[in-house]
């Protein structure tokens, strides 16, 4: 039995022979956590890289070199291996939470059954993960010093996190045609780590219902509502409406509690599913066609979507790995990651790869490594893969992973990156702007009442906002936390018309989550697109500000005069290379009403640029 006991749900603590022992260097309880979770041999380059990421090649060595004994002379025991190039953890005399919680889960996962109903063993399973996860991973800690520490560690959560709320979700299921007080326990389990889940909302009034307890269904439909508008300021799925209907009008609903009930076991690496898409069902249609939905012998094998900041790619795709037609069509699974402007290419890959059960033990893998052998265990299965806002064209190379029966789905907001990408210029899926009728709906789902008592207001707000998903989103909230506030709202919706208010303003919270975007602010989020650009190419953009005609729209020549160049075009398109213009008809280029704002911003702090 192993004597030391690592615990890594909530605050990390150690026990040796049952007792527990205080680690005083935050880098040393880091280093654990990170060799608990790599389950295999590290190099010391890579993690003293991880962990003290300022210092020099032989500072971090030297730092790292410093902490071993920390954890070594802790006890007599020979827990860590440890040589010249390596260091590693002994599985077989250190027990962890986390691995048990994770071997618990994959011996489920690779338990053949004759159909894909849970047996009596695999609960059991399931019950012994959920009983170890009483709170999120290092809950408290972090490592100021070290961003790519805390970007592991926030990886790592999250995807813990939604292993721990789908166990909760198979349990309650599989107690909902057996035990109705069991399945109600995990299914308030469920809603207390994820309250703006619709389906464990659902469930749970389904399993009220069905345990004769009405008046509890109907007031967790009202709890639902209260959280949506509060966290989202949306209103409830059209379905849960109809539940809420059916128990309020006297009906009981079918005891199938299942939503939905796909064979998703083991291989999914998938984004969080996004809180309120409203307007993109064409566009959803036309991106599974593309992916061969309903006809996968039709699929185009890459499928590169593009469009301006904000406009919602990282939505549509969370949107499309999540929908049940795709998981038909891809049964084998969807792997899913979003990479941004400096991805950890490595620990992505290693998600997919932990995903497949790809397992490598005593030995250092490499990212040609974990590339070729994703390649080999997909090269007859049928996936869908998803590669998230691509900044450059070499952090896609180690995910051409794709066997012929799958399709890949790639975002950028770089043109320049994805027509590098694409086969041809048919796989190319320029991503529209809202139309105004849809605008305008998502606008009243957000701030109804604001829509209802000033609609021409309201329709020349998102008139103004060019249909831009982002900037309707913020808007609408602002709409809403006003309207509930007693407030007379014209002046807002004047400063919203202007643009006055919109930069200043944070990101939807469910936004920044589905696109793993950290960008706090409208604003911060532009810049990214245009703090790489050169001084004078960054000037030329900003002064493209002072166009007023909306759309803002100017041909060659006008941005010639403007720039006071003979030829504009080396500019031009660096700026539809980075996603900031877009050709248009009749030789002209537009830029969308948001993306003005912040080019004129830049004339009143260049710095933001």
């Amino acid at each position: 039995m192993p004597r030391i006991h690592l615990f890594l749900f909530g605050t990390p603590r150690i026990e040796i022979d049952g007792k527990p022992i205080t680690i005083t260097r935050r880098k040393a309880m880091a280093l654990l956590a990170f060799l608990v979770l790599a389950d295999r041999v590290q190099s010391r380059a890579t993690v003293s890289t991880l962990l003290w990421p300022d210092l020099d090649e032989d500072g971090a060595r030297n730092a790292l070199r410093s902490t071993l004994p920390t954890l070594t002379q802790l006890t007599e025991i020979e827990w860590l291996e440890i040589d010249r190039a390596n260091v590693s953890i002994k599985n077989e005399v250190v027990w962890s939470d986390v691995q048990a919680f994770l071997q618990a889960l994959v011996s489920v996962r690779l338990h053949a059954h004759e159909d894909t109903a849970l047996c009596a063993d695999c609960v059991s399973r399931l019950e012994e993960a959920a009983n170890l996860y009483h709170d999120d991973f290092l809950v408290g800690f972090s490592l100021t010093d070290s961003v790519e520490f805390d970007r592991w560690q926030a990886t790592k959560r999250e995807w813990l996190h939604q292993e721990y709320t789908q166990t909760l979700r198979h349990l309650a299921e599989y107690y909902s045609a057996s035990h109705l007080e069991s399945a109600m326990n995990y299914a308030r389990r469920w809603l207390e780590v994820d309250p703006m889940s619709e389906p464990a909302h659902r469930l749970l009034m389904r399993l009220y219902t069905l345990n004769g307890q009405r008046t509890e269904a109907l007031r967790q439909y009202q709890e639902c509502v209260r959280i949506l508008d509060e966290e989202l300021a949306t209103l409830p799925e059209d379905e849960t409406v109809r539940l809420y209907e059916l128990i309020h009008n006297g009906g009981t609903p079918s005891n199938t509690l299942i939503e939905n009930r796909d064979n998703r076991a083991a291989i999914s690496v998938l984004p969080p599913l996004p809180g309120l898409i409203i307007g993109r069902e064409v566009v959803l249609t036309e991106l599974k066609q593309r992916i061969g939905i309903p006809d996968v012998g039709q699929k185009q094998p890459v499928t590169l979507i593009e469009g301006w900041p904000g406009v919602g790619k990282s939505t549509i795709i969370a949107a499309l790995a999540h929908a049940p037609d795709v998981w038909a069509a891809y049964p084998d699974g969807v792997l899913w990651t979003s990479l941004g402007e400096t991805p950890g290419l490595q620990a992505e890959l290693m998600r997919w790869a932990e995903a497949l059960h790809l397992v490598a033990q005593g030995k250092v893998l490499s990212l040609e490594e974990l590339t070729s052998q994703i390649a080999a265990a997909l090269r007859n299965r049928r996936m869908l893969l998803i590669i998230d806002d691509v900044w450059q064209v070499d952090h896609f190379t180690p995910f051409r992973v794709a066997g012929h029966q799958s399709a890949t789905v790639i975002s950028s907001r770089l043109s320049e990156v994805a027509r590098a990408l694409a086969p041809s210029a048919t796989n190319v899926y320029r991503l529209p702007q809202l139309s105004s009728d849809s605008a305008l709906l998502l606008l009243s789902r957000l701030a109804p009442q604001a829509v209802e008592q000033f609609p021409e207001s309201a329709i020349e707000l998102v008139r103004d906002l060019e249909g831009l998903p982002l900037a309707i989103q913020v808007a609408g909230r602002l709409l809403h936390e006003e309207m509930q506030m007693g407030w007379g709202i014209e002046h807002l919706i004047a400063e919203l018309r202007s643009g006055a208010r919109l930069l200043s303003e944070q990101t939807p919270s469910d936004v920044r989550t589905v696109a793993g975007d950290s960008s706090s602010t409208v604003a911060a989020l532009l810049q990214r697109s245009t703090r790489a650009l050169d001084q004078e190419t960054l000037t030329r953009f900003a002064l493209l500000g002072l166009f007023v005609p909306k759309p803002a729209t100017f041909d060659l020549g006008a941005m010639a005069a403007l720039w006071e160049v003979d030829d504009p075009r080396p500019t031009v398109r660096t700026l539809v290379n980075r996603g900031l213009l877009e050709p248009v008809t009749g030789g002209r280029f537009q830029m969308h009403a948001l993306l003005v704002l912040h080019a004129k911003s830049l004339f009143a702090n260049p710095a933001q640029g």
